[in-house]
């Protein structure tokens, strides 16, 4: 299933951008639109302005995601504390594990949330039993909440960098930072997998089909399975990206500075 807004010249290509969905909708009241059916995962683009009721459930035999992408939401996950998400912070409710969900701010909370194709919302009204505190000593992935600048801030003598954070039967998330200098990472893609760019902008290369795309902030690109590509950095462009892909070890691509 392809977003409404989702564009590409490329048939193995899907390409979709935030602000365009956000603008086709209301922004005084709450929507969801899916922008991604890949077979593994229905990925929905929720918006929710400053004071929309929670609706709290839990999903028994799946691990939810979200990534925020805009604004500031609270999630309490399970026992967990409540913990507040800003942009580009991955939040994880476990199979099992009921799930909170609130924006907070005066703007609209913008997320992405990753489902099962099969979701079930069945299980309502579910309250956490009780609140302990999140250990943000361990390191991803499968922690409830990873924040980006916390990922950053320990980075930050690196030039390029890369860290799972969502690895379960279904995904394999990895938040990428690479440097100004030129980089290239080439890539099959065994299972259909999808980028998010958070910062700075990349060029998606097919080189079989002569084929080039530039993808920029707020950007979701979709790759077919068996589509061989490469992602080059734009010379002086800093970017940061969360990369998706199915089940596997490690990141398996060939990255190299030019």
């Amino acid at each position: 299933m392809k977003s409404s807004q989702a564009i590409s010249s490329h048939p193995q290509i899907q390409l979709t951008n935030i602000s365009d969905v956000e603008s086709s909708h209301d922004t005084n009241t709450p929507w969801s639109e899916v922008v991604i059916s890949d077979g593994r995962n229905r990925v929905s683009l929720i918006s929710g302005p400053p004071g929309t009721p929670p609706d709290p459930h839990l999903h028994p035999d799946y691990n939810e995601w979200w990534i925020n992408i805009g604004g500031i939401t609270q999630w309490q996950v399970g026992q967990y504390e409540k913990l507040q998400a800003k942009f580009g912070d991955v939040v994880i409710a476990p199979a099992g594990y009921s799930h909170d969900i609130r924006p907070k701010g005066k703007t609209n909370a913008l997320r992405l949330a990753v489902s099962s194709p099969n979701s079930n919302h069945d299980i309502h009204g579910v309250s956490p039993s009780r609140s302990v505190p999140i250990d943000y000593n361990l390191k991803p992935p499968n922690l409830i909440h990873t924040k980006l600048n916390s990922l950053i801030k320990a980075n930050q003598r690196k030039s390029n960098w890369s860290q799972i954070v969502v690895y379960d039967n279904r995904n394999t998330a990895e938040i990428v930072k690479l440097g100004k200098s030129k980089t290239k990472i080439k890539k099959t893609a065994i299972h259909d997998e999808w980028w998010v760019i958070f910062k700075g902008n990349l060029d998606l290369n097919i080189k079989k089909d002569q084929y080039c795309l530039n993808l920029k902030e707020k950007d979701i690109v979709l790759i077919e399975s068996g589509t061989s590509y490469s992602i080059d950095t734009l010379n002086d462009s800093e970017t940061i990206a969360i990369s998706v892909r199915g089940p596997c070890l490690l990141y398996t691509s060939d990255a190299a500075d030019e």
